[in-house]
């Protein structure tokens, strides 16, 4: 498993959560949302499995969560066993 998930991938995992064509204004939506909680996204490389503690405190399903980031990034991660 790669260990990191780029800011890019970030944003494009948040894009595909908010059903959005564009990563930035995904990103900044969700940030304005959580950034209080879970500190900001979409900037910086981050472990895998950290973003993905993360987004399983948000009101995202897991299962999406799940999906978007095998899309992205080729790595599965299960959000049940973090």
């Amino acid at each position: 498993m790669s260990e990191y998930i780029s800011g890019e991938q970030q944003r494009l995992v948040l894009e595909k959560l908010y059903r959005s064509t564009d990563s930035i204004s995904s990103t900044k939506k969700f940030n304005d949302k959580y950034r209080g909680q879970l500190g900001t996204m979409g900037e910086s490389s981050i472990k895998i499995t950290d973003f993905a503690r993360k987004m399983k405190k948000t009101d995202f399903l897991t299962q999406e969560v799940e999906k978007f980031i095998k899309d992205i990034t080729g790595e599965s991660v299960d959000l049940e066993r973090l």
